[in-house]
């Protein structure tokens, strides 16, 4: 973060300067923000409109929980500023739907802005204004068309996405409607400092204002919120209305409102509204202890925030009985730490949300469509009550006749039965008429709007040359294309939808695969790792450590054999536990094996379909073990990883056996005790750490040179497209694989998105992705993937919720 940021609310009414403005917050990342966030800081501006009521603290909450949305969604930059939308607009849904009935309505105007370095990302929804100031030039971001009329009016959210660099002296303008004094202050802003700018516009009008102004400068990533004006200090003490009505389509203050005490557990995370500035991280000094032995692993970097990843199998321990306590509910979302909640509230605070009820559309100018569809169903009830009348007057004059009586003179009227058919069939022709109405010309509309939309940005997206812009833009005309597909699918949107997908996969480097299910129904268990050769596929349940077989079978698929043993249990002397990884061996080995497994004591288990297992121990090593956690095997050399003892041992093999002390493959610099994985490409040892980042250790042969070790080792990303994302910062890395050559790859497992990320060796440079396909071709069900193998016939598994899926022909 190497810009400092100074933000000055505007907020004036009744000619009186207030110094805090209602739904503004400024946000610095969290220590527990979710992948991809940790480095996003976050300006929420919220301006509501209406005439609903809102009271200090329930404004300030809508803005504090958009926030912790953010902070709490993983993955690209724009899904989480949706998210946070998304949640306001939830918010304001719901209210709208139980104050509808007295006649009062909230529409929120959001402007959410995410600083990441020196790049800002903009999502607007209503009819926001960002003005950006440079050095030498000005950009108005302004698309109400796009952005739509605001929050809380209908259940999907219209959102338009812009981005621009900033630079030391820029500064930003937010607003939601300004007078019209202001057009020649923003059209020539020859301020350079930011009070110049303020002052200049308060005082080029006298009438209310509710705006942000914004000036970045060369710093270390500081956030500061400044009050109005000095003279507002006498202020802060008094007691105020607590209610705040939105009136004039502006949000109002009666009086002006005191400043919140700021939470000391969140105040170096959030910007309060007071004279203060935000280091970009604080660290708690921890009081040293006197004559404490010192620990040999305290210098050792530690695993990041991650939990301990599912590719290791672990034995849940058994529970330990705990003292009584009372019990507390903990939230660890960032929410707890933006704002801390007292034991008990009185009843003025507590605020009870009911439960929603079918939206109505909050009171507005109907426009002329809108009047001529009304128009059209008068048009056709009067019609159907003319021919209701009509029939009823033929039923009764045509009943009579069919009955015996027919030459008396006794009059007989419709039954029961007959005057209940048409009391049902008259509502139910006045239902039908209003649905084809809407569906003819509401939904219509709405499809059509949307759908003009996309094809719109389309044609932009085809123009523009800058690879960002272009990923930006198809990422808009998907958006909008899930709008319109929402009222009505079409073959137009369906071939917009493939065409901005495979536009975005070539900007991206991602390769689509046709995954198909392995077995005909879910194995109910957690798959850890996974181990294939051309005609098997093996399995290790997570939970005891047992390896399943299924074999591939002539047109029949796989099968799974049920006579496979290969788990933990005593195989003569030797004692077995839960095996912790497991490689597919070699076609010819001298023990006729097919699987090799590990556990966590250096047992090996050779396996094979038809015969019972057989335990071999490995050698321990000079310092004994502390956990195997993984291994991989090279060029007949097996490597054993253990973890926290930071060692990496390498066995010599005979014969597919293991029966040599083994060496110590580091140097002086040993890894830290995060390593999760590793594999092997020559004299080069690949570790994948539980935050995700990668180590190298290169053997040296020569004893007078030593191995070459790094850490982090980088990984070079040669997409454009990527400028602005953090592709490997965002993923999620469990698992870690070396195809061997003639095309010699590794590939990391991105559990979160399911794909499959493939690098050269040598370099580290990104090559392409493999990902499911999407849509309905895509058979795999959401969630993370457990494991991952690639066959030696070029057949790639993803094992996900119990259940494996494969496609052939990986590049």
């Amino acid at each position: 973060m190497t810009l400092d940021l100074t933000l000055s609310p505007i907020y004036r009414i009744s000619g009186q300067e207030i110094a805090s403005l209602p739904g503004l917050l400024a946000v610095m990342p969290p220590p527990n923000a979710a992948r991809g966030r940790e480095k996003d800081r976050l300006l929420v501006y919220l301006l509501l409109t209406g005439n609903s009521t809102f009271s200090t603290s329930e404004y300030m909450q809508v803005a504090i929980d958009a926030s912790t949305i953010f902070y709490q969604t993983p993955g690209a930059l724009t899904s989480a500023l949706r998210a946070a939308t998304e949640s306001v607009n939830k918010v304001l849904l719901e209210r709208n739907m139980t104050t509808s009935g007295q006649g009062q309505y909230a529409v929120g105007w959001l402007t959410l802005a995410a600083l990441r370095d020196t790049q800002c990302t903009f999502l607007l929804s209503g009819p926001m204004h960002v003005f950006w100031f440079g050095q030498s030039e000005m950009r108005h971001i302004h698309e109400p068309i796009v952005s739509g009329k605001g929050l809380g009016v209908h259940p999907v959210t219209s959102i338009h996405y812009a981005q621009t660099s900033l630079s030391a002296g820029d500064r930003l303008l937010f607003y939601g409607r300004a007078p019209s004094a202001w057009d020649s202050t923003l059209e020539d802003p020859t301020p350079s400092s930011l009070d110049a700018m303020r002052r200049r516009l308060t005082t080029l009008t006298s009438g209310d204002l509710n705006a942000v102004l914004m000036q970045a400068t060369d710093g270390t990533g500081l956030l500061t919120l400044l009050k109005g004006t000095a003279e507002l200090k006498e202020q802060e003490d008094e007691k105020h209305k607590p209610d705040l009505p939105l009136t004039n389509n502006l949000p109002s203050l009666e009086e002006a409102v005191s400043t919140p005490e700021p939470d000391p557990e969140f105040s170096a995370h959030m910007v309060q509204p007071a004279d203060y500035t935000i280091p970009p991280q604080l660290e708690e000094t921890q009081p040293k202890e006197q004559n404490v032995k010192p620990d040999p692993l305290a210098s050792l970097p530690r695993t990041g925030p991650r939990e301990f990843p599912a590719s290791i199998p672990r034995i849940k321990p058994q529970a330990q009985p705990v003292a009584s306590e009372p019990l507390v509910e903990k939230n660890d979302s960032p929410a707890d730490e933006i704002k801390t909640i007292p034991e008990e509230k009185s009843e003025a605070e507590k605020i009870v949300l009911p439960a929603p009820v079918k939206q109505p559309e909050p009171p507005r100018e109907p426009s002329a469509r809108t009047r001529q569809t009304a128009k059209l169903i008068a048009t056709g009830i009067q019609s159907t009550r003319r021919i209701s009348e009509t029939i009823g007057e033929k039923l009764k004059n045509f009943l009579p006749r069919l009955l015996p009586n027919t030459e008396t003179n006794e009059v007989i009227m419709p039954s029961s039965a007959t005057m209940m058919f048409m009391a049902v069939l008259i509502p139910l022709m006045v239902v039908t008429i209003a649905s084809v109405v809407y569906l003819r010309y509401g939904r219509s509309q709405q499809y059509e709007t949307y759908l003009g939309q996309a094809q719109e940005m389309k044609a932009q997206a085809l123009t523009q040359t800058n690879p960002v812009e272009q990923r930006i833009t198809w990422e808009n005309v998907l958006l909008n294309v899930d709008i319109a597909e929402s009222h009505r699918e079409t073959s137009e949107t369906i071939t917009l939808r493939q065409e901005a997908n495979a536009n975005l996969d070539t900007l991206l480097g991602i390769t689509r695969m046709q995954f198909n299910p392995v077995f005909s129904s879910n194995l109910g268990i957690e798959i850890s790792r996974m181990a294939a050769s051309e005609l098997d596929l093996f399995m290790l349940n997570a939970a005891n450590g047992e390896v399943l077989r299924a074999e591939l079978t002539n047109g029949r698929g796989f099968q799974l054999d049920t006579t496979f043993n290969c788990k933990p249990g005593l195989y003569g002397s030797y004692t077995v536990g839960p095996l912790v990884d497991i490689l597919a061996m070699p076609a010819l080995n001298s023990i006729n094996a097919t699987l090799l497994g590990i556990d966590a004591t250096g047992n090996l288990l050779y396996c094979a379909p038809g015969q019972v297992a057989q335990a071999i121990p490995l050698p321990p090593p000079d310092t004994n073990w502390g956990r195997v956690t993984s291994f991989t095997l090279d060029s007949g050399n097996l490597y054993v990883l253990d973890a926290p003892a930071r060692a990496v041992w390498v066995y010599t093999g005979k014969d597919s056996t293991f029966i040599d002390r083994p060496y110590f493959f580091f140097g002086e610099r040993t890894p830290t005790q995060d390593v999760i994985d590793l594999v092997i490409a020559g004299d080069d040892l690949f570790m994948l750490h539980a935050d995700g980042h990668l180590s190298t250790s290169s053997y040296s042969r020569i004893e007078s040179a030593p191995n070459r070790y790094q850490d982090p080792t980088p990984l070079i990303n040669p997409f454009a497209a990527y400028q602005d994302i953090d592709l490997f910062g965002n993923a999620h890395f469990t698992q870690m694989l070396f195809t061997a050559p003639p095309d010699p790859s590794i590939l990391l497992l991105d559990a979160d998105t399911q794909g499959v990320l493939r690098f050269a060796p040598r370099s580290l440079e990104l090559q392409n992705q493999f990902r499911p396909t999407t849509g309905n071709a895509n058979p795999i069900p959401s969630g993370p993937v457990g494991a991952v193998t690639v066959g030696p016939n070029h057949v790639l598994y993803l094992a996900v919720n119990g259940q494996v899926y494969f496609a052939t022909g990986m590049p």
